[in-house]
């Protein structure tokens, strides 16, 4: 079987490897051939530029070669005659000999140079090539071998029935053999499955949870329509009422709607993520402005322990931090105080911290908060709003920039949340997020 492959892919071989060399000659003539034009040009244009004033492109030129019986000696003899056009024709005269033996002699010994490693591709290109070929003759290779096995067509036909009756709505549907040649495909099989039906399962999740929020907003604005349409044309007190509650669910759906598409957009890998260096005390200094002038219920403080710039998406990461310092706002009474501040944790990595003094979050649900939709039970019945998507954009925006979450609270007294960033940021695919 080698004996016929070898024969195959050395024919292969060689026309892949003369078709490439033939293409690699006539670049070498081609560039070579460039190169001529432009450095006589150029010699010509200098030759002019230091005897005309004032150099045009109009000019009559010609090259002449010298008398000899050999191509070095017409080279050797060669002049450069241009002359002016115009009222003032003046005619010129330069030797060229002297530049075309040299420029022909360095074109000649580069020519050699080209030949010669041109010569030796040509030798040891077909080989090269069947290098590159291997791994597809060891693939036909082991196709033909497979073939002329003889199975046994009861196990085939074992296969068949075992995926026939496979029940994909059944989440713990398994492809079951018993036989021990091909329990390696029926691991495989039942792997993949148990992603699917995993992915399936989360996706069944997001679009619930998603029409759950939607349904409330929808339910009250077309409430309030019915009412309006009913009596409240004519009553200014309904009519108010009616108008800022059907803003106040259209804001909320629309913020909500704005959240499940950045989420969708992430999840198919079309959100653009744009790092550059960012000087994380100036940002930091401008969320603390903002929560200020925005926020008059709470005190806020900046802590700058160490100014450090990082690579990481501006926009996105501040994002994230806004989402924190609004969270803390929500779960924290009246008065209490914010605190965000930019120190170096233990391996030396930049880390931002939010720190408040609100309801805090129970143990219990501190590994579960920046999944998607998930709110504790002190946060429904806080009454503060919000579909619970805000942590989970913060933790995806976290995942992009390589970073991770972590977590301290207590009931009663406050929550901290800390986001750890690397030195050097670079994208990964998940972030842990740890509690304390």
């Amino acid at each position: 079987m080698k004996q016929t492959e070898k024969p195959r892919s050395t024919s292969i071989a060689r026309r892949l490897n003369r078709h490439f060399r033939l293409q690699q000659l006539g670049g070498i003539f081609a560039s070579d051939l460039a190169l001529a034009v432009f450095a006589v040009c150029l010699w010509c244009y200098l030759a002019e530029a230091e005897r005309v004033a004032k150099w045009t492109l109009w000019m009559d030129r010609s090259i002449t070669l010298g008398e000899g019986g050999t191509l070095w000696q017409m080279l050797q003899g060669a002049t450069y005659s241009f002359t002016l056009r115009g009222a003032q024709a003046q005619a010129f005269t330069v030797d060229a000999g002297r530049f075309l033996s040299i420029f022909a002699a360095v074109m000649a010994v580069v020519f050699v140079c080209q030949i010669i490693g041109w010569l030796c591709k040509c030798a040891s290109g077909t080989a090269e090539i069947r290098r590159y070929l291997k791994p597809i003759d060891d693939i036909a290779q082991a196709a033909e071998r497979a073939s002329a096995q003889q199975f046994d067509e009861s196990k085939f036909r074992d296969l068949e029935d075992a995926i026939y009756h496979i029940n994909a709505a059944t989440p713990d549907a398994k492809l079951s053999i018993g036989d021990t040649e091909l329990a390696g495909l029926e691991a495989a099989v039942n792997n993949l499955m148990k992603r699917m039906h995993e992915s399936y399962r989360q996706q069944v999740r997001f679009v619930d949870d998603a029409s759950h929020e939607l349904r409330t907003p929808i339910a009250v604005i077309q409430g309030y329509t019915n009412m309006l349409d009913r009596w409240g044309k004519d009553d200014e007190t309904v009519l108010n009422e009616s108008i800022a509650a059907i803003k106040t669910e259209s804001d909320h759906m629309r913020t909500l709607v704005e959240q499940l598409l950045f989420l969708a957009r992430g999840d198919m890998g079309r959100q653009q993520f744009k790092p550059e260096q960012i000087a994380l005390a100036d940002m930091l200094q401008e969320i603390h402005e903002e929560s200020e002038m925005i926020d008059h219920k709470h005190p806020y403080a900046l802590r700058i322990d160490r100014p450090c710039a990082v690579l990481a998406d501006p926009a996105m990461l501040k994002q994230a931090v806004r989402i924190l310092v609004d969270n803390a706002a929500k779960y924290t009474p009246e008065g209490g105080g914010i605190t965000l501040r930019l120190r170096a944790d233990e391996r030396g990595c930049p880390c931002i911290d939010v720190q408040d003094e609100g309801i805090g979050v129970a143990q219990k649900d501190v590994s579960h908060m920046f999944e998607r939709f998930y709110r504790s039970d002190a946060a429904r019945s806080s009454q503060t709003g919000g579909s619970g998507l805000g942590l989970s954009i913060a933790k995806w925006i976290v995942d992009q920039h390589g970073g991770y979450f972590e977590v301290a609270s207590a009931e009663g007294i406050g929550t901290r949340v800390s986001i750890h960033l690397p030195q050097k940021t670079e994208t990964q695919t998940s972030a842990s997020v740890r509690s304390a």
